[in-house]
């Protein structure tokens, strides 16, 4: 690993899709450092951030050369094009086509955990049985589509890990803690098997959580009608 720094990172603890940037760091051996005493909602909104990241959103890169990058999708891609010799991005255009084709599967899968996340926690607007069942429909359409894919292979592009493995472990990981409980994943054999082989890599000690083990996935339960 090379002892400069690469660039600076904003995100959260609980942010997984930081912590797919950090883990295609930490394979590609690229050092990335960390603003200190970042507190989220508070200065992404000041001017300063803005100026640098007008949407003022995280995850948020800035380079040591002063490139600065916003989306998580295009820093971990950009991170990883940082360490060509560690292969993340495929060794050819079909394969860097690939390794995109499943990041951004693995996105729509996410915003659709999203919603079933903000719908249990009451924060999604409108709140209705039939909105979600529809996410859950869809998130488990995608993965689906990722199981099968794996079922006759160890990663999904070639013969090595690429970002695409990274990115939809740490997305499937997230997934695993919110509705994808001990049942589904039963459906979906090759996709867990594919998060173990990933998440338990040695390199991303400290990066992953332990992948949760939920028994049932929260239901929808109709709000309580005002009196």
């Amino acid at each position: 690993m090379s002892e400069a720094v690469a660039g600076t990172l904003w995100t959260t603890p609980g942010q997984f899709v930081g912590r797919a940037i950090k883990a295609t760091a930490a394979f590609g051996g690229i050092k990335i450092g960390y603003p200190k005493g970042y507190v989220h909602f508070e200065d992404n909104y000041k001017e300063d951030f803005r100026a640098k990241f007008p949407h003022g959103k995280i995850p948020a890169w800035e380079g040591a050369d002063g490139f600065t990058l916003f989306e998580s999708a295009p820093i971990a891609r950009y991170v990883a094009g940082l360490a060509p010799s560690a292969g993340l991005l495929g060794k050819s255009a079909q394969e860097a086509a690939l390794v995109d084709q499943w990041v951004h599967l693995i996105e729509e899968v996410n915003e659709n955990t999203e919603n079933i996340d903000q719908i249990l926690d009451g924060m999604l607007v409108p709140y209705s049985k039939s909105i979600h069942a529809s996410f859950i429909a869809g998130q488990l359409r995608g993965l689906t589509t990722v199981n099968g894919h794996l079922a006759t292979r160890t990663f999904l592009v070639g013969e090595r890990i690429t970002l695409a493995d990274i990115y939809v472990a740490s997305l499937v990981l997230r997934a695993c803690g919110i509705s994808i409980d001990v049942a589904a994943r039963a459906k979906l054999p090759h996709l867990m098997r594919h998060l173990e082989t990933i998440v338990n890599q040695p390199m991303f000690e400290g990066i992953f959580q332990p992948i949760p083990v939920l028994e049932k996935a929260r239901a929808y339960a109709a709000p309580k009608k005002s009196k």
